[in-house]
């Protein structure tokens, strides 16, 4: 079978590799997408994290079960959450996998992972529905960030993005206001748009030292900056106006899928939406990571189909 494998920085080649059985615990999967991740995009141009990532957003059909598997059967359709997905099949352990429910179109599953990041970010900040909201970034972390916001029930939602085609997709999705950072301080336009007060909840979706910084100077008294960004670089914190404001920051990088999956039933929510092209397995590097790296106004999440 073929698979995307990863040689180093900039080096990701698709070769013949064997396909082996599933074995104890785990099953076999024809793959159906995988999308590509800011963590995958990460590892491309900057080289790995200390437990690889690559290609792990991936939903499928099981096509074989490995020897004690009983709550997983030959022909049922999964997401498995688990490196190793940008391929014709893979091998995945049962407890990374999630069940796609009856009716669910492959292209809305094919988003669970990342829409179930952004469920455990927005439980993890303990935002609700009445909280005023800024997300840093209409990239694909952000808008599912700002899908799970709409799927709460959160009615103000402010973010920011440098590309005129992705803020017309936030609002297009339900973004109260939206803002090129560069032309407007962020800090001074969520003050104006909250009286003076700031955000209760700012979200960094990014994973730069801009961003950061527009949303600890965003964020209310006593408020929360939830950062679920890839950073590359060290970032320096003022941190005077942090201590003064009291803010608390927390790190995100889990997954919710239950709360994604409740989420998605309730109807309304189409993750899909921000999906911008589906290209074949041999083209991932041309058509896929080189193109999310040049950072094209056309491209916002990539969908390989092996």
């Amino acid at each position: 079978m073929k698979r995307a494998i990863y040689h180093g920085i900039k080096n990701v080649r698709v070769e013949e590799v064997s396909d082996p059985p599933p074995g104890p615990g785990s099953v076999q999967l024809k793959i159906k997408y995988c999308g590509i991740c800011g963590s995958d995009l990460h590892e491309y141009l900057h080289g790995p994290f200390p437990q690889p990532v690559f290609g792990h957003e991936a939903c499928g059909t099981i096509t074989a079960v490995g020897p004690g598997v009983r709550d997983f059967t030959v022909g049922q359709r999964v997401c498995a959450v688990f490196p190793g997905a940008f391929a014709e099949s893979m091998i995945c352990p049962v407890d990374r996998l999630i069940p796609i429910p009856d009716g669910m179109p492959w292209e809305r599953a094919a988003l669970l992972e990342p829409f179930s990041g952004a469920a455990y970010a927005i439980a993890r900040g303990a935002v609700r529905p009445e909280h005023t909201v800024f997300v840093a970034g209409a990239g694909p972390v952000g808008l599912m960030i700002l899908l799970g916001l709409k799927a709460l029930g959160v009615r103000s939602i402010f973010m920011t993005d440098l590309q005129e085609k992705r803020q017309r997709l936030a609002a297009e999705l339900g973004a109260t206001q939206i803002w090129d950072p560069t032309h407007a301080k962020s800090s001074t336009r969520v003050k104006e748009l909250t009286q003076g007060r700031g955000v209760d909840v700012a979200i960094e979706a990014v994973g730069i030292e801009a961003s950061l910084k527009d949303c600890l100077t965003s964020v209310r008294q006593q408020g929360t900056v939830l950062v679920q960004g890839i950073f590359t670089q060290r970032v320096p914190v003022h941190m005077l106006g942090f201590v003064v404001r009291e803010t608390t920051m927390i790190g995100c990088n889990a997954i919710d899928p239950a709360l994604a999956l409740r989420w998605l039933s309730q109807g309304g929510i189409q993750p899909e939406r921000i999906v911008t092209a589906v290209v074949p397995l041999e083209e991932i590097v041309t058509h896929g990571f080189e193109v999310l790296a040049a950072r094209r106004e056309d491209a916002v999440k990539i969908l390989v189909a092996p």
